[in-house]
């Protein structure tokens, strides 16, 4: 006669449902953490480009602030030349301030200013001319930086220096206290902008855009040098 075994155990069927159960378990575990771990990279990418945005802006606006078109020193010095020195000089202007985001070199924007980057041997003092080159096909954006010459025309000697890259779209207006404009020919407006209104959109390696912006105000009172020439140059044939 056979008697009933002693032994308990599990079914196919309860040990089936039991390994169901706990791969439910670990997907939803898996897909939690692993939309968390996507949300922290978003998140670090997103502060990534803001952050290198925000320091370029910052420093374009610092610069500008500070930008430079001559002082008193310089119109008397010019003052005392006579006229045909003077007539030299007014076609000399040296172009204290140019930016033009559709220039076909890609140099966007040219000033001298105070404000300059802070060199090897300690803060940097004195004069400078500030280039900004943005490389649309690469996306990157340089400056450069040399010491200001009050000459029109000199070689060029400082070095491309990139300050950011991954850049999709620059804008630049200048407002020249009546309304903004795209372009400023330091020739043509003979003073320094108002305000200048930049902007710069970055992306990330997934494609995602992030904008920043910022309005750069410039002290009106140094806008004076061109001006002063073309009048010294009409005092002087009268």
């Amino acid at each position: 006669m056979n008697r009933p075994s002693s032994q308990k155990g599990f079914t196919l069927v309860e040990i089936l449902v039991a390994v169901a159960l706990i791969a439910t378990i670990l997907s939803m575990v898996y897909g939690s953490y692993f939309a968390t771990s996507r949300s922290a990279q978003v998140g670090q990418a997103r502060i990534v480009m803001c952050r290198q945005g925000q320091k370029t802006l910052d420093q374009m606006a610092r610069q500008i602030r500070c930008a430079y078109a001559g002082t008193m020193a310089d119109d008397a010095e010019l003052k005392k030349n006579d006229m045909q020195q003077t007539q030299r000089a007014k076609q000399d202007i040296v172009p204290y301030f140019n930016g033009n985001l559709n220039a076909s070199n890609g140099e966007i924007l040219h000033f001298v200013t105070t404000n300059g980057l802070v060199e090897k041997d300690g803060p940097s003092k004195g004069l400078f001319e500030i280039t900004y080159r943005f490389d649309k096909r690469r996306g990157e954006l340089s400056l450069r930086q040399e010491r200001f010459l009050a000459t029109a025309k000199k070689p060029e000697t400082g070095n491309w220096m990139p300050i950011a890259k991954n850049v999709e779209h620059l804008k630049l207006e200048f407002y020249n206290g009546k309304q903004w404009q795209r372009r400023w020919d330091f020739m043509d407006e003979k003073k320094l902008p108002c305000a200048v209104r930049l902007e710069i959109d970055c992306k990330d390696e997934d494609n995602r855009r992030y904008n920043c912006g910022t309005v750069a105000h410039i002290p009106c009172r140094k806008n004076r040098t061109a001006a002063n020439i073309e009048t010294f140059a009409s005092s002087d044939k009268k």
